[in-house]
C-alpha cells in the first residue's frame, strides 16, 4: 500500500478530512510497526507539548541525527508544505528512533510500591493526591504540560484530582485511558487477568480504550470493569467507601465469613483464633476494621457485631455463640 505520510502531519494538526483519517485507519491496522507508530503520534498530539518543540533549531538537530542513521534510499522527500513537521514523522517511520529524544513530550520518573509494603500517599505538583498500594507502580512526568497532565498506572491507585478546566489529566493503563478534570476514582489492574476496575467515587471520569477511542462517561457511585481477552465493559453500582477503604489502611469485609475474617487476623497478630461453631464460622458480616486497632478492640467490635463471646487462654483465642453456655469441644473447629 502506497502512503502518503503526509497525511500523518496533517493527522497531528488536526487538519485531515474524514477521507484522508479513513486513509490513515488503513494503513495504521497494517501492521504492528504502524500501529506503534500511530500510537506515538496520539501520545504526541495530546500531550501539549509537540509546539514547544516545534522550532527550527529542534527539528534541524532532530533530522541531521536521524538521517545519519537512514540509509539515503529510505529518506523520504520533504515537501515544502509540511517542513515544520517533516522531522516529526521521520522520527516516527523510521527503523530508528534516535530523534524522538529530542522531541519527546517529557522526561518521566516512576514511583514503586513493593508488595507487602503500607500504603504510599503522593502529592502531585498540581496539587492532585495519589495513594498507591502495595505492588502498584505509577509513572509521572518530571513537570506537567500546560494544558495536560499524563500519568500511567500499573497496579491500584486512589486519585484525588485538583480540578483545573484547562488541564485535563489522563491515566493510562495497558488496556484503558482514564481523562478526568476535577474530580476522585480508584483504578486497579490486573495483569494475570488483563482486567481493569474504575471505580467513580466523585465527579466525573471518561473512559477511553487503548486507541484513545471513546467507550463510555462514568457516574458517581459506578464501578466498570474492562476485560481484555474478551473485550467486554461490565458496569454496577458499588459502596464507594467500601472499594476505596484500602488507602485509609482499614480491613474491608464485604460479606465474608466470620472464618474469613479470624484467618486474617490470626495472621496479623500471630495468634491461634478458634471457631467453637462450624455454624458461627459460616455466618457472613459487613464490616470495615481499622488496621492500627487492637486485636483487643476488634474483638470488642466482632462481639457487638455478631453477638459473640470470647475468652483468652495465652496465645490462644476461643470464639463462641452466646447461645452456648459451656461450648462442646466435639463442636470445634480451629481457624488457621
Amino acid at each position: 500500500m502506497d502512503f502518503d505520510y503526509r497525511l500523518l502531519a496533517k493527522y497531528l494538526i488536526d487538519t485531515l478530512s474524514p477521507e484522508e483519517m479513513g486513509k490513515v485507519q488503513e494503513w495504521r491496522v497494517l501492521s504492528i510497526d504502524n500501529e506503534y507508530v500511530f500510537s506515538k503520534l496520539v501520545e504526541l498530539r495530546i500531550s501539549g507539548k509537540f509546539t514547544q518543540y516545534n522550532t527550527s533549531e529542534h527539528i534541524e538537530k532532530a533530522l541531521e541525527g536521524l538521517n545519519a542513521k537512514i540509509n539515503s534510499r529510505r529518506r523520504f522527500q520533504i515537501f515544502h508544505s509540511v517542513m515544520r513537521y517533516a522531522a516529526v514523522i521521520l522520527l516516527l517511520v523510521s527503523f530508528s528512533y534516535m530523534g524522538w529524544d529530542y522531541l519527546r513530550p517529557d522526561n518521566y520518573v516512576t514511583i514503586t510500591v513493593k508488595q507487602g509494603e503500607d500504603v504510599k500517599k503522593i502529592m502531585l505538583a498540581d496539587g492532585s493526591a495519589v495513594w498507591l498500594k502495595g505492588g502498584a507502580s505509577l509513572k509521572i512526568p518530571e513537570a506537567f504540560a500546560e494544558n495536560s497532565r499524563k500519568l500511567s498506572l500499573q497496579g491500584e491507585a486512589f486519585f484525588d484530582v485538583a480540578k483545573n478546566a484547562q488541564s485535563p489529566l489522563y491515566v493510562s493503563t495497558n488496556y484503558v485511558n482514564i481523562k478526568v478534570l476535577g474530580t476522585a476514582f480508584n483504578v486497579k489492574t490486573d495483569e494475570k487477568h488483563q482486567n481493569v476496575e474504575t471505580v467513580l467515587a466523585r465527579g466525573k471520569v471518561a473512559l477511553f480504550d487503548k486507541q484513545w477511542k471513546a467507550v463510555l462517561d462514568m457516574s458517581p457511585g459506578e464501578k466498570v470493569t474492562y476485560n481484555n481477552y474478551k473485550n467486554e465493559y461490565a458496569t454496577e453500582f458499588v459502596d464507594v467507601n467500601i472499594c476505596t477503604a484500602w488507602r485509609l489502611n482499614q480491613f474491608v469485609f464485604e460479606n465474608v465469613t466470620l472464618r474469613e475474617i479470624v484467618n486474617q487476623l490470626s495472621v496479623k497478630f500471630n495468634v491461634n483464633i478458634n471457631l467453637e461453631s462450624s455454624k458461627l464460622a459460616q455466618r457472613k458480616f459487613r464490616c470495615v476494621i481499622n488496621e492500627d486497632e487492637s486485636l483487643s478492640d476488634i474483638l470488642k467490635l466482632l462481639k457487638f457485631l455478631a453477638s459473640i463471646q470470647y475468652r483468652i487462654e495465652g496465645s490462644e483465642i476461643f470464639i463462641y455463640c452466646l447461645l452456648y453456655t459451656s461450648p462442646s469441644p466435639r463442636d470445634r473447629t480451629r481457624s488457621r
